[in-house]
């Protein structure tokens, strides 16, 4: 079990166990160590957030050319124009401070991990309240596993998430880096902790062996998962063909559906498992904020503009296409590094 998982009471007593121990000890910052390895902050990571409070600055104006509109063809009292000043307001508050936590600042370290004396050195989290002066310290033979997860490769480095798995007392304590440079502490394990590589995982497969050590049992699921949200995105060009429906709406959903069903597709072969909820997610609230509002008003048989003066409310919909894009845009990126990754490591064996 892992040991944020325990009861509140009997991880309070683990916790004064281990600080009794040495394994948890308080300090304000860590200064003295060897190597430090810890969240890199990615183009990535800049450009979502960047598009993000562009996104969120044009919903803002775009609703509020809505609301304008309105009053002014529909002489609309202005009870309703507030409530969707009030809408947004609230929305773009909630977003901007969920997405404002995303990492863009160079010189702002995150999910640090130190190594000392054989030791590796990280903060210490009990999954709700941060606690910025409590470290554990644990020796590298504790280690249990460690997982890298690649997301690309630049300039012939290799960059992704590591897991690193303790065993501490009757429990393990897990610590993950999101994005790093995975060269380098590969490199490091060879030149002074050779015997954990035994306990390396590359996505998913072991470097001692170099077989499938970490078993997935879902490669049936999400080929069936794949499978069916290609039918879906068939049909919804096929079924409006033959009713002599043309529809722009349904046209991009089923765009959105089949590069989905793409990704889900390929996660079996570049480990991407990870991403399967978030794509399928992310491509919902695509159709959700953007077609299913220009399905509405295709139906309506009203011109675009004369639709959005008469409702301009159904613009508040549109948070959920801004959300999802971004989401999208993020797991694409990871997904064609990591079919960079694979064709370049096929060259180089090759």
């Amino acid at each position: 079990m892992e040991l944020s998982e325990l009861p509140e009471k009997e991880f309070d007593k683990v916790k004064e166990t281990l600080i009794t121990q040495g394994t948890i000890f308080e300090i304000k910052k860590v200064k003295d160590y060897d190597v430090k390895y810890f969240e890199i902050v990615t183009l990535s990571n800049i450009l979502i957030k960047f598009f993000l409070f562009i996104s969120l600055g044009l919903y803002a104006v775009i609703n509020l050319i809505g609301i304008i509109l309105s009053i002014v063809y529909n002489s609309y009292n202005l009870i309703n124009p507030i409530e969707t000043i009030v809408a947004v307001f609230i929305i773009c508050f909630i977003i901007f401070a969920i997405f404002n936590n995303i990492n863009t600042k160079k010189k702002k370290e995150q999910n640090i991990i130190y190594i000392k004396d054989n030791n590796f050195i990280f903060n210490f989290r009990d999954g709700i309240v941060e606690t910025p002066t409590l470290f554990y310290s644990l020796p590298y033979d504790s280690i249990q596993k460690i997982e890298f997860l690649i997301h690309k490769l630049k300039k012939q480095q290799i960059f992704g998430s590591v897991t690193f798995t303790f065993k501490v007392l009757d429990y393990t304590v897990i610590h993950i880096i999101r994005f790093t440079n995975l060269s380098e502490i590969e490199k490091l394990f060879k030149s002074r902790f050779s015997i954990l590589l035994d306990k390396l995982f590359i996505d998913g497969k072991s470097i001692k062996d170099r077989g499938e050590t970490i078993k997935n049992e879902n490669k049936v699921k999400y080929f069936f998962i794949a499978l069916v949200v290609f039918i879906i995105s068939i049909l919804l060009v096929v079924i409006p063909s033959i009713l002599n429906f043309n529809s722009l709406a349904l046209i991009i959903s089923s765009v959105i559906l089949l590069v989905t069903s793409l990704i889900v597709f390929l996660s079996s072969y570049l480990y991407i498992y990870h991403l399967v909820q978030g794509i399928i997610i992310s491509g919902i609230f695509l159709i959700m904020g953007f077609c299913m509002p220009l399905l509405i008003i295709e139906i309506s048989g009203i011109p675009f503009i004369d639709y959005i003066i008469q409702n301009s409310q159904i613009l508040l919909t549109t948070i959920f296409g801004i959300i999802g894009l971004c989401l999208y845009f993020y797991i694409l990126t990871i997904t064609i590094g990591k079919i960079s990754y694979k064709i370049r490591n096929k060259k180089a064996e090759i």
